[in-house]
């Protein structure tokens, strides 16, 4: 539920004001809400009142509610969308890669786009990974790493309280601006495309909302504070990844 997009949250505020604290929030209860329905589209009743699972994926929901018009088209139309938003996460993670790197390195006369190229070098043994075992232990391999990185921006933002001030915050956003922080913020909380294989591994499925709603809590307070407290800190100078702020 973090991700490495909640680095550019500061960056979000920059263009959308106190907008954007309301759109933090506002985003965790919408995606949160539309997590249960889509793992309820899941579930139908027996002849006894009871909840069965008779779907595993988006895609036998999609054709459950098309199948009147054509049977296979729902779970095309999905599969599709769903791939389209893989191939621009990949794409996403890639430039930013490109961007850090290029600001971790600044005296290698190398530009971000070549920096991207060699981050996609470097991943390409990745294809060869044929079991989810591995991909879970690089998973917590890279929310360790993370953690580390928002806890080391917050420890050196909280020494510069005293030059934290609400008049950076903006009372009016251009449209163009606003739009780009909508883009950030909604891409922070990506988390709809794993929920059925995640329901369906839980011990105690019927859990799930419970999970969904406490998850969401801490996700949308840890990403209000951190995006509050670096953008306080750096105001106007604050960068597209913070961590390029820091000195």
């Amino acid at each position: 539920f973090q991700g490495i997009f909640v680095l550019g949250l500061p960056y979000a505020l920059l263009y959308s004001g106190y907008s954007g604290l309301f759109l933090i929030i506002l985003a965790a209860a919408l995606c949160c809400y539309t997590g249960k329905i889509l793992i309820a589209c899941l579930y139908e009743e027996n002849e006894d009142g009871q909840l069965i699972r008779v779907r595993d994926t988006y895609e036998d929901i999609a054709n459950a509610c098309c199948k009147k018009l054509s049977p296979k088209l729902g779970g095309i139309v999905v599969n599709v969308t769903q791939v389209t938003e893989l191939i621009m996460t990949c794409i996403l993670y890639l430039v930013v890669s490109g961007n850090l790197l290029s600001h971790s390195f600044p005296y290698v006369p190398m530009t971000e786009k070549t920096w991207s190229v060699i981050a996609f070098v470097t991943l390409l043994p990745c294809v060869f990974i044929k079991t989810l075992k591995i991909v879970s232990k690089l998973s917590q391999l890279c929310s360790l790493v993370h953690f580390i990185i928002i806890l080391v921006v917050m420890t050196y933002c909280l020494t510069q309280i005293h030059q934290w001030s609400w008049a950076k915050f903006r009372l009016s956003v251009e449209f163009e601006d606003f739009l780009v922080s909508v883009g950030v913020i909604i891409f922070s909380y990506t988390s709809q495309i794993f929920l059925p294989t995640l329901e369906g591994n839980m011990k105690n499925p019927e859990e799930f909302r419970c999970m969904l709603n406490w998850t969401h809590f801490f996700a949308c307070v840890l990403k209000t504070t951190f995006a509050l407290t670096a953008f306080l800190t750096w105001g106007e100078e604050t960068k597209e990844v913070i961590t390029d702020n820091l000195p």
